[in-house]
Formats: C-alpha cells, structure tokens, sequence
C-alpha cells in the first residue's frame, strides 16, 4: 500500500503498534506468549506496543510469519505513521506561525473586518492566512506604508469617530480594488480639468450618473474604484497612482449625487496639481480641517468653481427676494440656478454650506444610481 503525500492529516498518529495490541486481544494472545512465540524479548514487545520502538523490518517479518498480516502491510503502516508524524508536526508550525502571523497584522489594522470583507472568516486559520497572502501582492505586515503615502496622513476633526486601524484597513480594501485596474486612455496632466468640466456639466444638467462617471474619467486615463462603508474610517474619497495611471476611489457614506461629484472633482485637482512621487496619495475625510494645508483648500475651491462659478454665483444672488425668509431665498435660488443651466439642488446646497443654515430639505441632491 503506497503512502500517498495528499492524505489528509490526522489528529495525532497511529502507531503500528497499536494495531498489533488490537490484533492480540482480537486473537485472544497475550503479550509474553506472543513475544516467545516470535523470539522477541517481551519488553522490547511492550515498548512496541506503546510506540516507544519503531517498526523494523525484522520484525514486520516475524509478524508475518506469526499473524497471516503481510510484511507490506506492516512497513506501509510504519510508512504512515512516519509520514503522519511530520505532517501533524508540520500543521503545528503552520498553525504557530498562523497564529503569531495573525497577531501581528492585527497589531497593525482590524483582521477581523478585513477576513469578512475579503469572505474568509469561516475558513481554518492556516487556511485564511495562506489565502489573505495569495490575496495582496505586498506582505500585510508592511501595510503600514499605504497609511504613510497619504499627504498630511488622516487630520481629523476631533468631533469625527476614526478608528486608525480601520482607517489603514479601508487603504488596504482599496488598494485590493485598484491594483489590477488599467484606465482606457493614457493619461497627461490637464486631463483632470477637461474630465471636471465634463462631469459638473452632467451635474448641472442632470444626466450624472455613476457609468457616466467612469465612462468619463476612463477616457481621460483615470480610474475610478469603490469600497464599502468601514465603521469609524468616514472616507469620501481617495486618489493616488495605480499602474502608472491615477485613480479615485469613492466610498458612498452617503446617498448623494452632488457630494460624490464633488469630492471627484476635489480629487481629479489633486491628480493634475499635486500627485508626485512626494505625496503619492489624498485622502478626502469627513470634518476634515483643511486650513492649514492649502492643497485641500485649493481642490475645494476647483470644485465650487466647476460646479458654480463665481461670477454666475453672484449673478443668482444678485436676483433678489422680495422676501427675508430663507426658505423663500432657496426658491428664489433654486429658480435663477435653473435658469442659467446649474442644477437647483447644487446651487442650493451651496447657499446652505455658506450662510450654516441647513434647516430645508427642499431641493435635495438626487440619488445615487
């Protein structure tokens, strides 16, 4: 019976010599009768018996011999117990550095939430780690550098939730999504403006959608990628270089249309102006404090802009209200903003992020879709 290198691995192995006990008792043999019946002495019989001696082919023979069980027989089960030794002895180790491999990523980021994204809690542990490995062309252990790329790292307002670990562990979904992603079209600098002034447009005029988006920024040698939510890592956005060719990575926090245009343009600023091999990476958080870094400024300001110029802005003000009441002004709004081609939902947004007053949901940013 050949030993085959794909039997599965026991939990501990089976000594010939257990068989041996159960076929002396099945036969009716006790020990010392047997060990003069086959001219061994009867200690180095029971040390057989106990697995303490290792078959030898010797004594396979005299088994044969007194017993009718081939000596094949005997070496294979002595073959398998050999065999099965090392492979428990391999798990063991496999299992250790599992579990010390395990501990260590989640010194570093949340494991737990990465298994379950990626699908594989349920699997055994050597199993998911060995998988998770297969999974990411970098070590996990070395995931720390994503976190490092990002210009300014995470600066946050103290009033916003943020998990580090979940934070670095969203860096490390999105880079999964983004890796292997090739845009369309090549890529030079200016195509982040022409690709903004072609999605506000859709904005205004209402035919955004996400696979116009894409359509867009893909033809200008732009990415685009999603992950989903992480509890306490309020990512909007991301933008940084995937195989030579930038990328922005949105997450839906939120079931809004206007939001997520604007954090694309506020990224697509940051791909033509500030992505370098300094600062390879932007990250867009919720109550972020941009005022100290002008970059952040800076791509807040372009995407106002692109949606609503100032000059057109101040010609919608300039229309006046017959009324003090707000929620007249945001009509009054909502109707000069229609007529000159900006959509109602984004200017009115607008006035309510610039005079603090959020008290309407009249002219809400349409869905996402």
């Amino acid at each position: 019976m050949a030993i085959r290198n794909d039997r599965p691995v026991p939990v501990r192995a089976t000594h010939p010599g257990e068989i041996l006990l159960e076929e002396l008792k099945e036969r009716g043999i006790k020990q010392k009768d047997f060990a003069r019946m086959i001219d061994v002495q009867p200690t180095h019989l029971n040390e057989f018996i106990k697995g303490k001696r290792n078959m030898n082919e010797d004594l396979a023979m005299k088994l044969e011999s007194a017993l009718g069980i081939s000596y094949s027989t005997w070496m294979n089960l002595h073959n398998g117990y050999v065999y099965d030794c090392k492979a428990i002895d391999k798990k063991r180790d496999e299992e250790s550095m599992a579990v010390e491999y395990e501990a260590s990523c989640s010194r570093i980021f949340n494991l737990s939430l990465l298994y379950k994204r990626l699908g594989i809690s349920m699997q055994p542990r050597v199993n998911r780690v060995k998988q998770v490995k297969a999974m990411f062309s970098f070590d996990l252990l070395s995931a720390e550098e994503l976190r490092l790329q990002v210009a300014g790292f995470y600066k946050h307002s103290e009033n916003v939730a943020v998990d580090e670990k979940n934070m670095l562990t969203w860096l490390i979904l999105n880079w999964k999504e983004i890796e292997h992603l090739q845009a369309s079209a090549e890529y030079v600098k200016g195509n982040g403006k022409l690709a903004a002034t072609q999605i506000a447009r859709m904005a205004n005029d209402g035919s955004i959608s996400i696979k116009a988006i894409k359509q867009c920024l893909n033809g200008y040698g732009i990415s685009y990628a999603e992950v989903g939510k992480v509890d306490k890592a309020p990512i909007d956005a991301y933008s940084t270089i995937a195989n030579s060719h930038p990328v922005i990575t949105v997450t839906y926090r939120y079931n809004d249309m206007d939001k997520l245009v604007f954090d694309i343009l506020h990224e697509l600023y940051h791909i033509d102006n500030h992505l370098s091999e300094e600062h390879k990476a932007f990250i867009s958080i919720e109550g972020i404090d941009y005022s100290s870094d002008h970059r952040e400024r800076e791509a807040n300001n372009f995407a106002k802009q692109m949606l609503i110029s100032d000059s057109t802005w101040n010609e919608i003000l300039k229309a006046g209200c017959d009324s003090l009441s707000p929620h007249k002004i945001v009509r009054t709004i909502a109707g000069e903003a229609q007529k000159r081609g900006i959509s109602p939902s984004i200017a009115v947004s607008r006035y309510k992020h610039d005079t603090h007053w959020y008290k309407t949901s009249a002219y809400k940013s349409p869905q996402i879709h």
